[in-house]
């Protein structure tokens, strides 16, 4: 199967194994929402930014507070890009010394000639929230032949040199074929160009100087879609995960030099048994798999979670499938090939990103960035000086429901209403309450008074600003 580009609807809770469990929100509610976002990304400039890529070559930066209303176009590059298939801007990098240099690297696959194409650009130094794309100076080129499998990720890693994933072009072939780059992840010194080329081959990578033409960007082989990587940031650590064909989406743990299968694999098991044989091959397992089903079918790799507003999930590598909106963490220092179910949104989900502060966002087709919260999984208990938002009755419903929350002291209390798209679509209360229990009644309306279709809803707690609580409405009209 190949990453197709569709749309569905979202949420719920649940952290297996742990005292707490992290739920998802809206991480800007009151943002327009974007066209197929695709990268999330923090320059670490100090600024507070982040900066938001859309599939059809627009780049957006808006500050990083949960009530920002407004985003500027950073740079549009959409007469260059090709839409077809898989293909678009796909990757977004700052390059380690931006706070300086202004340098940020783009990934896109090229319309005419149909290429992919890592280039860099330059910000604007009197406008920090400005680039113009003539300031562009391509890095790296690499012609094209079909529109699926283009991987297009791009980091720098905590070794200063950029990292890239190409997927095999929809030539499987192409992933172990040591003289194409297809395939592949690489690994570039953008710093110290040589050879008459835009970059330089760090000292270290596993193919420099070899006698046999393999190319020596290669830092890894054996792959077919590997559509999103990240590096932690703590440990060095790339993590991977690269879009299955028929059976398994996997994880995987980056290393110099060595096979990570396809298509001889696919996860952990022979791609067209029995053409191998798992004994005799050299090759990298994935450090977790899942199998096509209800758990998914399109592996979108996320991060590992260095924040401090869910400690069940620090240290944890994060991410999602692409079809279904499953989210799942693996514990890389206790059993990582035992995935655990966080929560299921039904979400497109397209990408992961942190900013500065090591807190974990995520993307989805349908235009929405969402982060992730702590919660209790016993919703019997009071969040320990907050409050909660307890039940829903009825749920669904078809004229109105009643929400009953719980205040553990006088506080200011906000309770929204979102659509699955992350559209605020009513305030039912925002103001100073008492402690103790309350009850309020939404009538499926929105802030306008229109009233609204059938569909799923989620109504939001928050109290003196701190989240208190998510409900999954259900409205049958």
């Amino acid at each position: 199967m190949t990453r197709s580009f569709i749309c569905s609807i979202v949420w719920s809770l649940a952290l297996a194994g742990t005292a707490n469990a992290a739920g998802v929100t809206p991480a800007f509610p009151s943002l327009p929402l974007f066209d197929s976002p695709i990268n999330i990304e923090d320059p670490r400039d100090g600024t507070d930014r982040l900066f938001v890529i859309e599939r059809a070559g627009q780049v957006y930066v808006f500050q990083n507070d949960p009530g920002v209303t407004q985003r500027t176009q950073f740079i549009n590059i959409s007469s260059k890009v090709e839409l077809q298939g898989e293909c678009g801007l796909l990757g977004l990098a700052f390059h380690p010394n931006y706070e300086q240099n202004r340098f940020f690297y783009l990934f896109y696959v090229n319309d005419s000639p149909f290429q992919s194409v890592v280039s860099r650009f330059t910000a604007n130094a009197g406008n920090p929230n400005f680039a113009d794309p003539a300031t562009e100076v391509p890095i790296i080129t690499i012609s094209q032949s079909g529109f699926f499998h283009k991987g297009g990720c791009i980091e720098f890693g905590a070794d200063g040199y950029l990292y890239i994933s190409l997927g095999e072009d929809g030539t499987p072939s192409n992933a172990q074929s040591l003289t194409t780059l297809k395939g592949k992840v690489l690994r570039i010194d953008v710093d110290n160009p040589s050879g008459g080329r835009q970059y330089g081959i760090p000292i270290g990578n596993p193919f420099r100087g070899n006698p046999n033409g393999y190319r020596e960007e290669i830092w890894a082989f054996g792959f077919r879609n590997p559509w999103r990587f990240s590096c932690d940031e703590q440990t060095g650590n790339m993590w991977l995960g690269d879009v299955g064909q028929n059976s398994w989406e996997e994880v995987d743990m980056l290393r110099k030099g060595r096979n990570f299968g396809w298509p001889l694999m696919e996860g952990s098991a022979c791609y067209q048994p029995p053409s191998c044989d798992t004994l005799d091959l050299d090759v990298v397992l994935p450090v977790a798999t899942y199998g096509h089903g209800p758990s998914g079918a399109s592996i979108t790799g996320g991060c590992v979670y260095r924040g401090p507003s869910v400690p069940s999930l620090y240290g944890n590598y994060i991410f999602g499938d692409f079809i279904t909106g499953q989210i799942w963490y693996v514990d890389p220092d206790n059993n990582p090939s035992n995935e655990q179910l966080i929560t299921d949104t039904t979400l497109n989900i397209s990408a992961f990103g942190t900013d500065a502060d090591g807190e974990l966002y995520f993307s989805t087709f349908e235009g929405g960035i969402y982060r992730f919260f702590e919660t209790t999984t016993d919703v019997g208990t009071r969040a320990p000086g907050i409050g909660a938002l307890r039940a829903v009755r009825p749920n669904p419903f078809s004229a109105s429901t009643s929400l009953d929350l719980e205040l553990a002291t006088e506080a200011r209390a906000t309770l929204e209403v979102f659509d699955v798209r992350g559209r605020r679509v009513a305030t039912l209360i925002d103001q100073i309450m008492p402690a103790g229990d309350h009850t309020v009644t939404w009538d499926g309306r929105d802030v306008d008074g229109r009233v609204q279709p059938s569909g799923v809803f989620f109504c939001r707690l928050t109290v003196n600003g701190s989240p208190a609580g998510m409900q999954r409405l259900v409205l049958l009209r």
